[in-house]
């Protein structure tokens, strides 16, 4: 089973995050064991999340996991992201789309606050 990853992140008209969201993607495919690893905005940008599966699943993808860069579970995670995925899933038989869980809450996040304050002080 060949599995795929999709870095979601917001999106927006400023140029500098779809950039810092594709430095996410390469990231995670550097520092991880997947092979297939996509970005996408759910609004503003390209590739949006339909493209990104479409993307992952011509690669050679059997399972996609999709991974939210939000920190809580707003509308977009509660109604927004799972229609999406459930309108994709119709078109791809025997492709498993999956959403994970948003950041939330976790200490290595607090991590990163902490060192930007630190920064700054």
């Amino acid at each position: 089973m060949k599995t795929g990853i999709i870095i979601l992140g917001h999106g927006s008209k400023a140029p500098q995050a779809l950039e810092l969201l594709k430095k996410y993607g390469e990231m995670v495919k550097s520092q991880s064991t997947y092979d297939i690893v996509e970005i996408a905005s759910l609004q503003f940008n390209q590739p949006d999340l339909p493209e990104a599966i479409n993307q992952a699943a011509g690669a050679g993808a059997d399972k996609i996991i999709v991974v939210p860069f939000f920190l809580y579970k707003g509308i977009h995670m509660q109604e927004d992201i799972p229609k999406v995925l459930s309108r994709e899933k119709e078109k791809y038989d025997g492709l498993e789309i999956v959403l994970a869980n948003h950041l939330g809450t976790d200490n290595r996040l607090v991590e990163i606050v902490i060192d930007r304050i630190e920064e700054v002080s």
